[in-house]
């Protein structure tokens, strides 16, 4: 589908060149000159110029030419194609124009004919286009244009007024990592799904094998157990139930310079494409996935699944490009935060943050004492090295990695699983360990 073309701008009646102006001077200056001096040769001479502009005069456009700027997908993905069009609407005319166009366009974004003016001529045709192509290079929202398209017709001696034509909003989803996960939610709590919950159930997944009693159906009869015992046993098996994930993204803070899909991340880019690839992943097993914001504005994208939320979740995450360059006042953790956007309360949290001050921390460590499932993705990637400035800057950011790595080593001495994200299958081992922590609180509650 079509995105919708950008304002059109209404462009000014053709008007004569310069070339035009040269070509009638060079076809008079001689005839005149031929009447005054007498020199019938000197005829000779406009003829060429005559015919000449005569011909290329004969088929003049008549009706005024409306350029306008749209784009055949207003999304795209990381190093996906984009396409945008410039269409002239001509009406009935069938005069052919040549169309100069000069675009502004991204930093992201790469044109294959590059950057300065692209010619193209236009045929006989009700409506022409002429096709600007190129690839998105990150994530965020982009533009193509302004653009400025210029018109001429009758081999250059007419033309018409430059037109100004307004930028196409464009945005740009993050290219998500390939994240697959074998560990169960340690909380399925929903009415059907493919988590499997530890309560009693009409599904596949075997639980135990129990005693005969009122209400049992017979097909769930174990003929095995119960010819070796000459009791009545039944098989007892768990259900399957769809789970809650709330994303809580830490973009307080950026680091690290983007090099785009093909170059280094910097802090921004590790925490959409992980986030991305995780809410991929769990919408398309059937969970509700909700996202959070911690950062200059408390956003919250509202709990849904399926490919709706997928893609409400890129549009939303695509947003955070325009806070992470605006990072005002930060939230700070409190009670707003857990009580009314943290919802519901037996959902996993996986908090994705680069822990680079002590409020990430606190955050971490202020979730875990609730009694919540969560687990901490570092999206602080491993290249970001700060910048040296003097002789001490090599042993300061030592001592600034060892305190780093000794506040995680305490957040996971109090309960919370802290792992870098790592693509495939980085979330396994602190899913397990949230699911051993499930285990142990229910039994300790006993």
């Amino acid at each position: 589908m079509n995105a919708a073309p950008a304002e059109q701008s209404t462009s000014r009646p053709w008007r004569p060149t310069r070339a035009l102006r040269r070509g009638g001077a060079l076809a008079t200056v001689p005839l005149l000159a031929a009447v005054l001096i007498g020199q019938v040769e000197l005829v000779l001479l406009a003829v060429p110029f005559a015919v000449g502009t005569a011909l290329s005069l004969a088929r003049r456009p008549v009706a005024e030419a409306q350029p306008s700027l749209s784009l055949d997908q207003p999304t795209s993905v990381e190093n996906g194609e984009v396409s945008a069009r410039v269409q002239v609407a001509r009406g009935d005319d069938r005069v052919p124009l040549l169309c100069v166009v000069n675009t502004e366009v991204s930093e992201w974004i790469r044109l294959r004919h590059g950057a300065g003016h692209f010619a193209s001529l236009l045929r006989e045709a009700d409506t022409s286009t002429v096709r600007l192509t190129g690839t998105a290079k990150r994530w965020g929202p982009q533009r193509i244009g302004p653009a400025t398209v210029r018109l001429s017709a009758c081999d250059g001696l007419l033309v018409a007024e430059r037109t100004a034509l307004p930028a196409a909003p464009l945005s740009v989803y993050p290219l998500t990592d390939m994240f697959d996960s074998e560990e169960m939610l340690p909380r399925a709590s929903g009415v059907s799904g493919i988590h499997r919950s530890r309560r009693p159930g009409t599904d596949g997944e075997l639980a135990d094998v129990r005693l005969f009693q009122v209400g049992d159906r017979l097909r769930r009869i174990n003929w095995r157990v119960t010819q070796r015992t000459g009791d009545i046993h039944v098989n007892s098996t768990l259900s399957e139930r769809d789970a809650d994930v709330v994303l809580v993204l830490d973009s307080r803070h950026e680091a690290g310079v983007s090099g785009g899909v093909d170059g280094p991340d910097s802090v921004a880019d590790a925490t959409v494409r992980a986030a991305a690839a995780i809410t991929d992943y769990y919408t398309r097993q059937g969970d509700r996935v909700a996202l959070v914001e911690f950062g200059a504005r408390l956003r919250r994208l509202r709990a849904g699944t399926g490919r709706r939320q997928l893609l409400a979740a890129l549009e939303w995450l695509v947003r955070l490009d325009i806070d992470v360059r605006n990072v005002g006042r930060a939230y700070a953790p409190g009670g707003r935060l857990f009580s009314t956007v943290l919802q519901p309360p037996g959902a996993l949290v996986v908090v994705l943050t680069p822990m680079l001050d002590a409020e990430s921390a606190n955050m971490l460590a202020v979730l875990v004492r609730t009694g919540r499932s969560m687990v901490a993705v570092d999206t602080l990637p491993e290249r970001i090295r700060p910048a040296y400035h003097g002789p001490w800057s090599p042993a300061g950011a030592r001592l600034w990695r060892l305190e780093r790595e000794n506040i995680i080593d305490r957040l996971r001495g109090v309960g919370v699983p802290v792992e870098p994200w790592r693509g495939r299958g980085s979330l396994d081992q602190m899913l397990r360990h949230v699911s051993r922590l499930a285990v142990t609180s229910r039994v300790l509650a006993r």
